[in-house]
């Protein structure tokens, strides 16, 4: 953490011999004053972008319409920011226009709530004209003036509230939670990716059972994609400590919302997942054999699915699932590819073209070799085909 400070106070020190203010801002002066973890630096000065471009060696331009340059210092990434007023937000997510200021007052104006609205010097003085650190120490979530000005001009910082909610183990003062409830009917203007980004990070959280009380008594959750079709009392029953978790477990007690899983844009190891562990649901309450059950679903599938029902009582057939995970390190083969022959191998012993027969013939090879009543040798194989399978017409007959 220190270092971090040390390099970003290289880059003040020079903003300042040529004349400009600039001081550390936002959440790492947040988590300083918190004693967490650090894990980027921030800056905020006078400067225009062009002028920061111009005193830096190494800069990248991320946004300097809005005022932001990365400036390279010890090979770490500062954002240097200009002083800014926002203009109005049509889009309750952006402002239509940035003003650039020389106030370091009305650059914390702007932001959104009042523990992210201080400034440090590099000597580790504190800027804090919206009392930043009284709402630390009394662990409250508070905007910077009217609630409902922030939440207007972007919708997301409703649910960065209920993320820092989870993350920092606070509450949310009082106006600033009418506010939410009031314009929760604004979530319909942020993109779904951006609220799953702050909703991973606040599953992730040590209050999270707090946090989606507030989600669902603001009504939040019923502006959000797919978080609308649950249930409030299923919401808040689920024990999980992952978002993909409480996908899980929801789809798994109301199948139909795995339709509306797309709605959340996410990706398709994650889909996979969740649909995955689904399937695995489905599976043992048809009482599918175990060593089934374990062939059919990776490690992973298996493993996350026994975790979440370890704390949400998915299935009445935990047994079969220990079974089927214990075998997954025996079974003889872990896919059909590790088969010792295939389609090549059938056609040429039958003189046959290819067709359906051929993957029918080698689900049934498959589920032999699975329940070791036939060994993954190539000659073993082809020898029990030549004896139980016969080819005609393209089709396949079994012969006991």
């Amino acid at each position: 953490m220190q270092t971090l400070f040390e390099a970003g106070a290289k880059i003040i020190r020079k903003l300042n011999e040529r004349g400009f203010e600039a001081f550390f801002v936002g959440g790492c002066v947040r988590d300083f004053y918190m004693a967490r973890d650090i894990q980027d630096v921030d800056i905020t000065t006078d400067a225009k972008p062009e002028e920061v471009e111009s005193l830096f060696e190494k800069t990248i331009d991320v946004g300097k319409v809005h005022g932001t340059i990365i400036v390279m210092a010890e090979g770490t990434p500062f954002e240097v920011t200009t002083y800014r007023t926002d203009g109005i937000y049509t889009d309750h997510r952006h402002p239509d226009e940035v003003i650039f200021s020389n106030r370091l007052n009305e650059d914390l104006k702007r932001r959104d709530f009042t523990m992210n609205a201080m400034a440090m010097a590099e000597d580790y003085t504190f800027h804090d004209p919206y009392e930043g650190r009284e709402a630390i120490e009394k662990c409250e979530i508070t905007t910077v003036g009217y609630a409902s000005d922030r939440f207007g001009e972007d919708a997301l910082r409703m649910v960065r509230a209920l993320r820092f909610m989870s993350v920092l183990d606070f509450g949310i003062e009082e106006e600033t939670g009418v506010a939410m409830t009031a314009n929760a009917h604004l979530m319909k203007h942020v993109s779904v990716e951006r609220i799953v980004t702050e909703f991973k990070k606040m599953y992730n959280g040590v209050a999270l059972d707090q946090a989606k009380v507030k989600l669902v008594r603001t009504g939040l959750a019923r502006h959000i994609p797919f978080f609308s079709e649950i249930t409030d009392d299923d919401l808040l029953k689920s024990r999980v400590d992952d978002l993909l978790d409480e996908l899980i477990v929801q789809v798994i007690r109301d199948p139909s919302l795995k339709g509306s899983l797309h709605h959340l844009k996410l990706s398709n190891k994650e889909l996979h997942t969740v649909k995955g562990c689904a399937a695995l649901h489905e599976a043992l309450e048809k009482g599918d054999h175990p060593l089934e059950v374990s062939y059919s679903f990776d490690e992973d599938i298996l493993e996350r699915f026994a975790a979440a029902n370890d704390q949400n009582h998915l299935t009445q057939q935990s047994s079969l699932l220990q079974k089927a995970q214990a075998l997954k390190l025996s079974l003889p083969i872990s896919s059909k590819k590790d088969l010792e022959v295939d389609g090549r191998d059938l056609m040429e012993l039958y003189s046959s073209r290819s067709g359906p027969w051929i993957k029918e013939c080698l689900n049934i090879i498959e589920r032999e070799v699975l329940f070791g009543r036939l060994k993954n040798n190539h000659n073993d194989i082809i020898d029990w085909v030549k004896t139980h399978v016969k080819v005609e017409s393209a089709s396949i007959e079994i012969i006991e």
